[in-house]
């Protein structure tokens, strides 16, 4: 009995560690602090409350493949085959949004992470400023500090056993819903509408995953 439950900690213990092994930058930018107001594309809204979450995981091949070329060559998470679904965010929701535009969103302006804090998290969001944006954007309207923020996506996605999804792809008869069930075979709690498999034809988006205000699986949908 022992014997059985040491390995099945060692194996939790091993899938954790996978995650947070990945290629570093030989060089890391100076300057990744995000202001919304300088972006014509944001918008802010502070005076909805957060009725749930959304953990968005992003399939690397299909961002990357989406990229102007230029701007895919100097793009650290596309220059390696290390990253496959990482987290691109970790979105505060109400549940009464009509538009994008009704969610939680830009509550207040911070100031740069510090770099430790990226190095801590980049494995599993690879990128600076994507790390910067994402806290800003969203953390900042449920979160006291991004390292609280950060240190909860961590938790919840080191919780999440994820399936082989490149095995996965190379089925041709793939879908969203072969998809959905290889994750709730392997996570037996998460149901199947607590999560959200999106893609473009064969290729794979994003998945994103519901949690309420106190960290459980809860309906994607009102």
């Amino acid at each position: 009995m022992k014997t059985c439950l040491f390995l099945v900690v060692l194996v939790f213990l091993v899938s954790i560690e996978a995650k947070n092994v990945c290629r570093f930058p030989k060089t890391w930018k100076a300057k990744y602090d995000f202001d919304y107001k300088k972006r014509p594309s944001e918008w802010a809204t502070t005076n909805t409350k957060t009725d749930f979450y959304k953990l968005v995981l992003s399939w690397t091949p299909s961002f990357c493949k989406d990229l102007p070329t230029a701007q895919r060559n100097r793009t650290f998470q596309c220059q390696y085959d290390d990253f496959g679904l990482i987290v691109h965010g970790f979105w505060a929701q109400s549940r009464t949004a009509r538009t994008l535009k009704n969610h939680p969103r830009n509550c207040r302006d911070d100031k740069q992470l510090p770099l430790l804090t990226i190095k801590r998290h980049f494995c599993m969001m690879p990128g600076e400023s994507l790390i910067q944006a994402e806290w800003e954007k969203h953390g900042t309207c449920s979160f006291r500090t991004g390292e609280e923020y950060l240190n909860t996506i961590e938790r919840l996605y080191s919780q999440l056993i994820i399936p082989d999804i490149k095995q996965l792809l190379r089925d041709p008869r793939v879908d969203q819903y072969k998809i959905k069930k290889a994750f709730l075979d392997k996570n037996p709690k998460l149901g199947v509408k607590q999560m959200i498999v999106y893609m473009k034809g064969k290729e794979l988006v994003d998945i994103k995953i519901c949690y309420d205000l106190k960290l459980n699986f809860t309906n994607c949908y009102r």
